[in-house]
């Protein structure tokens, strides 16, 4: 890609279909920060678009506008309060962001802000790595909890604002700060660094809970199978450390509620295979506790090495009926024994989530990107599978096969292929689909002095697909 924003001037993913019912509100106090050749990145720029929570969101949408997009494309999603984009290239862009709430509807989009990357930017950085610690009844401390929060230093800082609820709080010279709570509460907290040249844009939001109902810890979970007695095949155990106050718990399966226990543990049945997770809550007086982490529990299957997908493809069509982009890509693997979801990344960055062994994409343009999938299994996640670059384009495979000449046919001691394009792999079939030849570094010219005679099929692998052609040995 000549100019590089991620995906910012390329692809467009056609995952986010919105409700029409605005029943949300579109974020605010949208905010970038540009910093210039950092250690590790990947490109010369990193970007950093954020903006404010919103009551209800599940998650959000990003879109860029330009000169060359005045009508804006679909960056992507986040659950959180930002998006990393790299660049290599001065250039400036607006960005506006929509809102997903969790009871299904959309907002409309907020008010664009514009981002301006340029040679030799020294931002004034906003703090990273912000955490809170809450402890209550601290011998010595006045009010019943201490929530002592912590940041990363910024070296150019003078001071750090800190934002308590969505409003200025306090100043400090310090990256720590102690705040004192009297009741349960929850806090939403964020902190800006102040330099001499102004005001960082806010961290993330941090949101902490100050409630004396904890969700246990330590969940675990026992798999037996057969056992004398026992009215089902498999019998799964449940255990967990007990919360003080909890005058009982609850267990969720997959998300579902599934009972009730007084104890720490609980029995489930099973009689056929599966893979599933739970996840506890605590009961007190005055609430029911968040989830505890997750435990996934393969039961009569396979909990060997989760896999990453293999044969990766695509296929492009174009001008598809009633789809709302020029071109959809649909991405495609092999699936996975035993896989729950797989991630989809493009071009390095994660992209989206899928539950089969596709992932539909939209473009109103040409373009090229490569893109990888990891597995999610009940008992942990794949490595990244092998990458594959899939080129956009009006020109079909048959046309794109016409780059490509083997010469000469028939052929005697050598057989070349003429192209400008890129080819990954060459293989040769013979007439009953036995590969004889494989090549991946190839270099324009085959030795057949030791084919026999006959009628093979050459392979030729490219970044936009397998193009077959028919030659004679003779």
């Amino acid at each position: 890609m000549k100019k590089a924003l991620h995906l910012l001037f390329t692809l467009l993913l056609s995952f986010a279909i919105h409700a029409e019912v605005l029943a949300c509100d579109a974020p605010t106090n949208l905010r970038s920060q540009v910093e210039q050749d950092v250690p590790g990145y990947g490109y010369k720029y990193k970007v950093t678009l954020s903006w404010d929570a919103v009551e209800g969101a599940d998650f959000y949408s990003i879109y860029f506008y330009s000169a060359n997009y005045p009508e804006g494309m679909w960056l992507g999603d986040s659950d959180g309060l930002y998006y990393i984009a790299g660049a290599n290239t001065e250039s400036t862009f607006q960005f506006a962001v929509l809102t997903h709430c969790s009871d299904g509807s959309s907002s409309e989009q907020s008010e664009k802000c514009t981002v301006v990357i340029e040679e030799g930017a020294t931002p004034c950085l906003t703090p990273s790595n912000l955490q809170a610690t809450v402890e209550e009844d601290v011998p010595g401390f006045g009010d019943k909890y201490k929530v002592t929060i912590t940041w990363d230093e910024v070296a150019s800082a003078e001071k750090y604002q800190i934002y308590l609820n969505y409003d200025e709080f306090v100043k400090t010279t310090e990256n720590e700060y102690v705040i004192g709570i009297a009741f349960p509460t929850t806090l939403y907290i964020a902190v800006a660094s102040i330099c001499a040249e102004g005001e960082s844009p806010k961290s993330p939001y941090l949101m902490v809970k100050i409630d004396p109902c904890m969700a246990p810890t330590n969940l675990q979970a026992t798999v037996e199978e057969d056992v004398p007695g026992y009215a089902y095949k498999y019998k799964v155990t449940l255990t967990w450390d007990a919360f003080d106050n909890a005058s009982s718990y609850t267990v969720y399966e997959n998300g579902n509620w599934r009972g009730y226990s007084s104890t720490t543990s609980f029995e489930l049945g099973y009689n056929t295979p599966t893979t599933v997770f739970y996840n506890v809550t605590s009961s007190c007086e005055d609430g029911e506790s968040d989830m505890t982490d997750p435990v996934h529990v393969v039961i009569g299957g396979n909990d060997g090495p989760c896999l990453a997908p293999t044969n990766l493809g695509a296929t492009i069509e174009k001008d598809v009926p009633d789809y709302s982009f020029v071109y959809r890509v649909t991405l495609t693997w092999d699936a996975v024994e035993g896989a729950q979801a797989y991630y989809v990344y493009v071009n390095g960055q994660e992209f989206g989530l899928s539950s089969s062994n596709y992932y539909i994409a939209g473009s109103d343009a040409e373009t090229t990107f490569t893109y990888q999938v990891y597995t999610v299994c009940a008992n942990g996640e794949s490595e990244l599978s092998e990458p594959c670059t899939v080129v956009v384009t009006d020109e079909s495979l048959e046309e794109y096969a016409n780059r490509f000449e083997i010469y000469p046919n028939p052929a005697n001691n050598y057989l070349n292929i003429d192209t400008n394009e890129n080819i990954n792999e060459v293989n040769i079939y013979n007439v009953v689909g036995v590969m004889v030849y494989s090549e991946q570094n190839f270099n324009g010219s085959i030795d057949l002095s030791n084919f026999n005679n006959g009628v093979y099929f050459i392979r030729i692998s490219t970044d936009k697909g397998d193009i077959t052609k028919r030659f004679i040995k003779q």
